[in-house]
Order: C-alpha cells, then structure tokens, then sequence
C-alpha cells in the first residue's frame, strides 16, 4: 500500500519538476524529473535485480561461513594429532626431524656429508 503512494507521489513529483522549466527556467529541476521518470519505468527491472544481487550475496556469505566452520573443524582436529610430544618418536618421525639416520652409538661423526 505505502509502495503505491510513493510511487504515485513520484510519478506527480517528476512531472512537475519537468514541467518547472517554463516557470523557473532551471534545468537541473527538469533533469531530476527525468530521472524519477526512468526510475518510475524501470521499476521492476531495477527490483528484480537487487533481489539477484542480495541472493548471491547472501549465498556467497553463507557459503564462506560454512568453510570457515569446516576449515575449523579440520584444523582443531589435526592440531590434537600432532599435540603428542610426550611420547617416544618412532625410527621415520627422528630421522625427519634430525634429517639424517641416527647410530647407536655417541660418536658425533654420525653425520653422512
């Protein structure tokens, strides 16, 4: 109900800006009037595409909401993993962090060069 009043109010508003040329000689009035004319046409094209605009937006935000959900998710998850620094390190998990093989004995010449 409130749309049509406006839209009637715009429709009187950009006539009369148009028709404020012959008394006010200004044609800035007229070009505002112009501008509400076109509005007032186009009214349904420019609805239809707001709404396209705030479905994608509102799409793409939900749809980032939710990976950064998972991506929290995942990571929490691989952060308990690799939390055990109490434990003994296996044969593989040594020689990938000291990069060589160790040797039984306390020689410091263990070093392959």
């Amino acid at each position: 109900m409130k749309k049509n009043i406006i839209n009637h109010f715009i429709e009187y508003l950009s006539s009369t800006f148009i028709l404020s040329y012959f008394a006010f000689h200004n044609i800035f009035l007229v070009l505002i009037g112009i501008i509400f004319s076109l509005y007032l046409i186009n009214i349904n094209f420019i609805s239809n595409i707001v709404r396209s605009i705030n479905k994608n937006f509102l799409t793409k935000k939900g749809y980032k909401e939710l990976n950064k959900n998972h991506m929290s998710t995942k990571s929490s998850s691989t952060n308990l993993k690799s939390s055990k620094e109490d434990t003994t390190l296996t044969l593989a998990e040594t020689i990938e962090e000291l990069g060589y093989i160790p040797s039984m004995s306390k020689n410091k010449d263990n070093r392959a060069v």
